[in-house]
């Protein structure tokens, strides 16, 4: 009986062992992730919610109800959770534990243009409109997108424009303010246009942000659609330079927005034969130009459209009479 006794302590000693080396190993890990957690808060319990933010800032609280941002931030955006007004700002359980220190949480106002425009481009950024606005003329200047749009107090609320078009516009461009004013001009300053109507403000891969290439000119035929054709007979520039070569887009001190006082005097800066010591005559105007004493520009008011009326384009003839 003594010698089973003693083969059974024998036999169960080394599962004590282990048991002991377990139980310190066990007793060794919660310590250390125990350490762990206190160094690595959970992220959701750094939101504190928009009611908590309210507590200070009421006025701003009160404003962003009124935007098209608040419903988005109420809403789950690409599988994440938003969080209100941390959405943009960044989880703000250090900023109210440290009694409202603004380095602990995200303020615009402090940052640098193109962090500013980072930020909102995390969400904006997916939309075609906005697509190319880190390339654009704006951005590269130093426009980040609260100098345009104030998600707290806007004056525009579908933009969240902290002006309204075009006086905002007129900010930074002083030189169409002043075409906008001439007599004859589009019709912006009364409100039948917008600058965005022809030009995307954050960025188009085409000159001066236009939302269509200018040799198309299609931003042009949106409205002037009987000019645009396809026409048997094109007027050349229509294609290579578009509606610029002759018209001043914003305004201009001459009827229908054109470059020249004078008719004959705008045509005549293409259609004129002059040579060059490597060039005849016929070989240095512009194609189909005729020549003869039927075009005589002598007489001081003559306008070449009293005969060429189809100057855009026609279907019947290739000198644009009919």
């Amino acid at each position: 009986m003594n010698f089973v006794k003693g083969s059974r302590q024998l036999a169960t000693a080394p599962v004590i062992a282990a048991l002991m080396v377990v139980g310190l190993a066990s007793a060794q890990i919660p310590a250390k992730d125990q350490a762990s957690k206190s160094t690595q808060e959970p992220v959701s319990s750094q939101y504190v919610g928009a009611e908590t933010c309210k507590t200070c800032h009421e006025d701003i609280f009160n404003g962003l109800q009124k935007t098209r941002h608040w419903s988005s931030f109420l809403k789950t955006k690409e599988g994440a959770e938003a969080h209100s007004c941390e959405t943009c700002h960044g989880p703000g359980a250090e900023h109210v534990n440290s009694g409202g220190d603004k380095t602990k949480i995200f303020v615009f106002k402090d940052q640098a243009p193109e962090v500013i425009s980072k930020r909102c481009l995390s969400c904006h950024g997916l939309k075609t409109e906005h697509a190319n606005f880190e390339r654009s003329a704006h951005a590269t200047n130093g426009v980040s997108c609260i100098s345009c749009h104030s998600p707290h107090f806007a004056k525009e609320q579908r933009r969240l424009l902290v002006e309204k078009q075009p006086q905002l516009c007129y900010t930074c461009h002083t030189e169409q303010k002043a075409d906008f004013s001439k007599p004859f001009r589009h019709r912006v300053n009364e409100g039948l246009l917008k600058c965005t109507d022809c030009h995307n403000v954050h960025g188009s891969p085409m000159p001066r942000s236009l939302r269509a290439a200018e040799e198309q000119d299609a931003v042009c035929y949106k409205c002037h659609r009987n000019l645009q054709g396809p026409w048997v007979f094109e007027h050349a520039p229509m294609k290579t330079q578009g509606c610029s070569s002759c018209h001043q887009p914003h305004g201009s001190v001459n009827p229908r927005l054109l470059m020249v006082n004078q008719v004959n005097v705008l045509c005549l800066q293409c259609h004129t034969p002059t040579a060059t010591p490597n060039t005849r005559a016929r070989d240095s105007i512009a194609p189909g130009t005729p020549a003869g004493p039927v075009h005589d520009q002598s007489a001081k008011f003559q306008a070449c459209t009293i005969c060429h009326v189809f100057i855009h384009g026609s279907n019947a003839d290739e000198t644009f009479m009919k």
